[in-house]
């Protein structure tokens, strides 16, 4: 992918793809693997990470790897209104009928190709009704979402695929309720993906999300970390190496060059996280081309590093607490004046002047919205890398 002349070269911005997709070689090369290996080898993968390390560009990379592969793909981003067990089956269900549409269309545009497709690549050796048997207790819900599944794949396999993959984003809100009459979407997606693999059915899940997203599948249920490829997706690192390649490369298109001080800098400073990254050579971008240089340099970063922390303030970190209730602000608040990393729950109720009671619940409702996960008991991390330096920076603007 290159930039057209004289724009911008940078992509920052949600799930934008950057013009060089740097330091996810591996997880690209074993992704088809996993398909090729299904069915009898479950093609399921788990990908977590924090904000803005890249996990949606990558899986729509997996998408396209699917497509081309000849596999049938829905990919979704799921939302916290989708986590009860009749929501979750309802949008599955209706996308996987869009999915069933596009495939006839897919097939009448091939028709004479597949003509010459066998038999046996285009039907089920298992019927519903056997998938059904084995489910034993499942409830209404959950053989409804797994009929879907099962007629997604035998759609796919109808109109000359290899399968059917589901691809879910932000699947981490998807989470059971463990109290009386709570309710278990995770626990029921899971069970039913499982049940139509043991049957050998080519069906790929990958579910994409924060770090809580390993914890919420374990919960849900155990065999999950036996089926679940897990992938965690960091940080870039390297000068030279990958972090250098996503600062450097977009550049290479283009008649500007970096100075490797500034290099150096901005990659020291970003912490090879691939939005800053973006954001960092969008701003030196706009900036140079205002000064009418056509070079990066430590002196140009200067020129505009405040700029660049106000909007990444702004754009990144500021709608994750302004969302938040008064209470979880404050607590929030609290945890910029302790010792990090990591967050200990002992460190917070030193610094707050709420009860030990109020700031547990507040900790598990800010955990339960995303701004932070649990490591183990009482101890903590953000979910948006150098979320506690914006804190501080809050804090001292409020001093």
């Amino acid at each position: 992918m290159t930039a057209q002349p004289g724009k911008n070269p940078y992509r920052p911005g949600a799930a934008t793809p950057p013009l060089h997709l740097a330091g996810r070689e591996p997880q690209l090369a074993r992704f088809p693997k996993l398909l090729a290996g299904a069915p009898e080898i479950p093609a399921n993968m788990r990908l977590t990470g924090l904000r803005g390390v890249g996990k949606s560009v990558l899986l729509k990379e997996f998408e396209t790897i699917a497509r081309n592969e000849g596999w049938a793909v829905v990919r979704h981003q799921v939302e916290p209104r989708h986590n009860s067990e009749e929501a979750i089956s309802l949008l599955l269900g209706q996308s996987i009928e869009h999915a069933k549409t596009r495939m006839s269309r897919y097939r009448r545009l091939r028709s004479q190709l597949l003509e010459a497709v066998e038999v046996g690549r285009r039907l089920l050796t298992v019927s519903y009704e056997d998938i059904n048997f084995s489910m034993g207790g499942a409830g209404e819900v959950e053989r409804d979402l797994s009929r879907n599944l099962y007629d997604a794949v035998e759609t796919a396999l109808d109109t000359g695929h290899e399968g059917f993959a589901l691809l879910l984003d932000e699947a981490q809100v998807i989470r059971d309720d463990t109290t009386r009459d709570g309710e278990y979407p995770l626990s029921m997606l899971v069970a039913a993906v499982n049940a139509l693999q043991e049957a050998g059915l080519p069906l790929a899940l990958v579910m994409c999300g924060l770090p809580t997203l390993r914890a919420n599948l374990q919960r849900a249920r155990t065999y999950s970390e036996r089926m679940f490829r897990g992938e965690v997706i960091g940080e870039l690192t390297g000068n030279p190496g990958a972090a250098r390649d996503a600062f450097v490369e977009p550049l290479t298109t283009t008649s500007v060059t970096a100075d490797d001080g500034l290099i150096a800098r901005v990659l020291d400073e970003v912490e090879g996280y691939p939005f800053f990254i973006q954001l960092w050579g969008a701003e030196l971008w706009e900036a140079a081309r205002d000064a009418g240089v056509d070079r990066f340099t430590t002196s140009l970063l200067d020129s505009i590093e405040t700029d660049i922390y106000a909007r990444l303030d702004e754009e990144f970190y500021a709608g994750r607490v302004d969302t938040l209730t008064p209470s979880e602000q404050d607590l929030l608040m609290s945890t910029g004046r302790c010792a990090y990393p990591p967050l200990r729950s002992v460190d917070i109720r030193g610094r707050s002047d709420k009860s030990e009671g109020n700031v547990n619940v507040l900790m598990g409702r800010l955990t339960e919205q995303g701004v932070l996960y649990r490591i183990q008991k009482g101890v903590y991390e953000y979910t948006a890398p150098k979320f506690h330096q914006y804190l501080e920076r809050r804090l001292a603007a409020l001093d």
